[in-house]
């Protein structure tokens, strides 16, 4: 199977600049949006109503930039409240783009979905970096966007999350996003309800990076 090397960095990229969020969820409350500088380039990353990032794992370097986003309301005072506080968001921004120039978004990512259902593949986008226990249960390609619900049985790096959690893969100003829902456990987050929190995310990230 063809994998390009952007579909093929985007998940390096989860295994790389993720790390920085497996110190424990969340910590010090932050602004709703920040942008940063990836490879020259001025991304936002914003997230749906009610979220805001936990600026002490906004994460920058020459690979991309990583922030994670929790319930404003959770950030501020520790207490797990409204409904948002169900979940945490990651966002991952790679300094290159989904394919390599001139390459079809839309082909790229079709190819990513299959190269995810490789043992390759599966380690990378599991979190316990072992193929061993993790499972692809869905994909779902949606005009430019990948989504991919991931079950990953082995030893967990982030304590306090659900096993089952959604990942999403697109492209903004041409560089390679990778959006993340980790549901907290016992929280009552079910995959459709995951999927449609990611969308939004999905949606707020594209709103904030127009064309």
């Amino acid at each position: 199977m063809r994998i390009s090397e952007g579909s093929r960095a985007a998940a390096l990229l989860i295994a790389g600049l993720a790390l920085a969020a497996c110190e424990g969820l969340p910590g010090a409350g932050g602004p709703s949006r920040a942008t940063v500088t990836v490879a020259g380039e001025p991304i936002v990353i914003a997230g749906p109503p009610g979220f805001c990032i936990d600026r002490e794992t906004l994460n920058v370097s020459d690979f991309g930039a990583f922030a994670l986003m929790s319930d404003c309301a959770l950030l501020a005072s520790g207490t797990r409240a409204g409904a948002d506080s169900r979940a945490a968001l990651t966002a991952s921004i790679s300094s290159g783009g989904l394919g390599g120039e001139g390459d079809d978004p839309v082909q790229s990512l079709a190819d990513l979905a299959a190269f995810a259902q490789t043992g390759e593949g599966r380690a990378l986008l599991g979190r316990s970096g072992s193929a061993n226990g993790v499972r692809i249960l869905a994909t779902q390609q949606s005009g430019e966007v990948l989504f991919v619900l991931v079950e990953d049985r082995g030893p967990q790096p982030i304590a306090g999350v659900d096993r089952r959690f959604w990942r999403a893969f697109l492209e903004v100003k041409d560089r390679m996003a990778v959006l993340s829902v980790l549901g907290f456990e016992d929280a009552g987050l079910d995959p459709q309800a995951g999927l449609d929190l990611l969308a939004a995310f999905v949606a707020a990230l594209q709103r904030a990076n127009p064309a």
